[in-house]
C-alpha cells in the first residue's frame, strides 16, 4: 500500500472510502436503488414513460434549479421507479467527484442552489396538453445521520393562474459518501401511498456506501421481489 494512502485511511471512520477512492461507473450503477429496494408493487421507471406521460420528477425550467434533482456530472448514473401509472414516481442518481472536496463543494452549490430555487416551473402533461405549472419550497428539516453530510427539500405544486390543483408533494434529500453524491427524488399526491423519502434515501446511502468499502450491497432482510406495471 502507497504509504501516503494508509495514513490518509488511519484518519477516516470505518467502513468509509478513501477520499482517492472514487468509484467507476460501473460500481457508482452497481450502487443504485432497483426494484427490490422498494416495498412491494413498485416497479421500474424510465426517461423516456415520463416523457411520454408528460408527469413524473419534476425537469425545472429554470436552469439553476435542475441540479436540485440530478447531475450534469460525468459518469452520473440514475434509475427511476414508479408505483403506478399516475404515481407516486422515484429518482436516483449517484455521483462520483474527483475528490471529497469536490463532493463537498458541490453540495454547497447545491444548498446555494437551493436558495436561489424558492419556486420553479415545469411542463406537465402529456404533448400538446402540458401546461405550465410551480412548484413552492416548505420548510423541511435535514435529515440525521444520513451519509457523511446531507440535504433536503420539498416543494408543494400549484397552477399558475390557477388558485387550486391536484395537491403534488415533490420531496428531494442529496447526502455525501466521502466523495460521492448520491440524490433521492420523490413525486406524488399527499397521500398515503407516497411514503417516506428518508427511509428510501436510507437505503441509497446504505447501498453507496457498501459499494464505495468494497462489499456487494446486501439485500434488504424483507426483500418484496419485482413488479411490472
Amino acid at each position: 500500500m502507497i504509504a501516503g494512502l494508509a495514513t490518509l485511511s488511519l484518519g477516516l471512520a470505518p467502513g468509509q472510502p478513501a477520499a482517492s477512492d472514487t468509484l467507476g461507473e460501473s460500481q457508482l450503477k452497481e450502487a443504485l436503488l432497483d426494484p427490490v429496494d422498494f416495498p412491494e408493487g413498485w416497479a421500474s421507471d424510465s426517461e423516456e414513460a415520463a416523457e411520454e406521460r408528460g408527469f413524473g420528477v419534476p425537469r425545472p425550467s429554470e436552469g439553476d434549479c435542475r441540479e436540485l434533482f440530478d447531475s450534469e456530472a460525468d459518469g452520473t448514473q440514475r434509475a427511476g421507479f414508479a408505483k403506478t401509472q399516475t404515481g407516486p414516481f422515484v429518482t436516483t442518481a449517484a455521483t462520483a467527484h474527483d475528490s471529497t472536496g469536490d463532493a463537498r463543494a458541490a453540495l454547497a452549490e447545491f444548498r446555494a442552489a437551493a436558495e436561489r430555487c424558492d419556486t420553479f416551473h415545469t411542463e406537465e402533461g402529456p404533448g400538446e396538453n402540458a401546461v405550465t405549472v410551480a412548484y413552492d419550497e416548505e420548510p423541511r428539516g435535514d435529515p440525521e445521520g444520513l451519509g457523511d453530510e446531507s440535504a433536503a427539500l420539498r416543494y408543494n405544486r400549484r397552477l399558475d393562474g390557477e388558485n387550486a390543483g391536484t395537491p403534488v408533494l415533490v420531496e428531494v434529500v442529496i447526502a455525501r459518501v466521502g466523495p460521492h453524491l448520491v440524490r433521492v427524488a420523490q413525486a406524488g399526491r399527499e397521500d398515503p401511498d407516497t411514503g417516506s423519502l428518508t427511509a428510501i434515501a436510507e437505503r441509497a446511502v446504505t447501498k453507496l456506501t457498501e459499494v464505495a468499502r468494497g462489499d456487494t450491497p446486501a439485500p434488504r432482510p424483507d426483500q418484496p421481489g419485482t413488479t411490472r406495471l
